[in-house]
């Protein structure tokens, strides 16, 4: 469906409909890849357990910025999927560690290729060097956070 321009006025918009391109772009090559069935708020916690190792569910819940009632509920989703399983923390024994299954794993490779090719649509569509400083410009917004004040 195409939409028309979107004007500077409208960022939020903006940066909603794009987070809702990549999904479904990531979706798309996800199916095409054999992979169905996994939520993107399943994907976001995969791809923390993917950039920091095994983890606790309260600094995932940290990391995917959600509450950690809502953390342990995907825990479980992804553990009756057989892709992550709980552990004992070596460092804490009451703790548990979220980790990937070899299913799990495999499943984040798969997830990280189909990432790739949609980075790859936009370079594309932008221009690799525009989209690099897309994203410059985006995480610089999202590193000030909260500290600047109106």
């Amino acid at each position: 469906m195409d939409h028309p321009s979107r004007s500077p006025e409208q960022p939020g918009q903006t940066l909603m409909l794009m987070a809702r391109d990549f999904q479904r772009r990531l979706d798309r090559d996800l199916l095409q890849r054999g992979v169905a069935g996994i939520s993107a708020r399943q994907r976001a916690v995969l791809l923390c357990l993917g950039r920091f190792g095994a983890s606790r569910a309260v600094d995932l819940a940290d990391a995917v910025d959600i509450r950690p009632q809502s953390m342990m509920k995907i825990v479980h989703e992804l553990e009756s999927l057989g892709l992550v399983e709980r552990r004992a923390d070596p460092m804490d024994s009451r703790a548990k560690l979220i980790d990937f299954t070899g299913r799990g794993r495999q499943l984040i490779e798969e997830l990280s290729r189909a990432t790739e090719t949609v980075w790859q649509q936009y370079a594309k569509i932008l221009g690799k060097r525009n989209l690099e400083q897309t994203f410059v410009h985006l995480n610089t917004i999202l590193q000030a956070g909260e500290t600047w004040v109106d």
